[in-house]
């Protein structure tokens, strides 16, 4: 499913008992957490856009 956090789409999955995240605007970025909610999937993935917005502000705008 598609979500969009501060202007960039990430993809939640949920695989077996592994949720996935895809992130295509950060280098494609794929990975399988464990995880037991759908809420730290999402705040992972929150995290890491923001990790990436601190990081390279100039390329997302």
């Amino acid at each position: 499913m598609s979500f969009h956090y501060r202007g960039i789409e990430y993809f939640l999955g949920l695989y077996s008992t592994k949720y996935t995240i895809s992130i295509p605007a950060l280098k494609n970025y794929f990975k399988e957490i464990e995880v037991k909610k759908v809420d730290v999937a999402h705040s992972h993935a929150q995290f890491l856009i923001e990790e990436e917005l601190l990081n390279n502000p100039k390329k997302h705008r």
